[in-house]
């Protein structure tokens, strides 16, 4: 794991980024979203309906629990509009969004979490801040020490 300071200048360096940790005795992927400049009007957050290499509609929002925003350290509203798909209350400033994902399916179309190991397909885990798709994004996972990580995201120096 990165000490503090690293870990804080690496996710508060980029507009959007994803702060994963592992739970394996309760099968949650525990997720803190960070938005550095979410849409004044209220942030759309949605997570997609299918998973490439998958081309059946899937309901990947119902493993979505927990779920809660907080801007300056304060709760802010956040409504499910649809099936996959929430809005932030509208304001300024950078949001947190803070959600877990039950991880007990062992295919490759959603996540699995135990106490030997996990894994996840990015739709099933990663809320999608609608509007800034193209704006850059990072990944921090920790999990139990004796674990490793294998992913074909670039590792961002000063990490481990």
């Amino acid at each position: 794991m990165p000490p503090p300071g690293v870990r804080s200048a690496a996710l508060s360096s980029v507009p959007l980024s994803y702060q994963i940790s592992a739970a394996p005795q309760a099968h949650l992927f525990q997720v803190s979203l960070s938005i550095s400049e979410p849409d004044p009007e209220g942030q759309i957050l949605a997570l997609p309906a299918w998973v490439p290499g998958s081309y059946t509609i899937r309901d990947l929002a119902r493993h979505v629990t927990q779920i809660r925003a907080e801007r300056n350290g304060q709760d802010i509203a956040l409504h499910k509009t649809g099936k996959d798909r929430w809005r932030l209350a509208a304001g300024h400033g950078p949001v947190v969004v803070h959600y877990a994902v039950y991880a007990f399916d062992r295919s490759v179309r959603t996540a699995y979490l135990d106490d030997q190991g996990g894994f996840f397909n990015g739709p099933a885990v990663y809320l999608r801040v609608l509007g800034q798709e193209d704006q850059a994004h990072t990944v921090l996972l920790e999990g139990p020490e004796d674990w490793q990580v294998a992913t074909a995201l670039p590792r961002q120096s000063g990490t481990t």
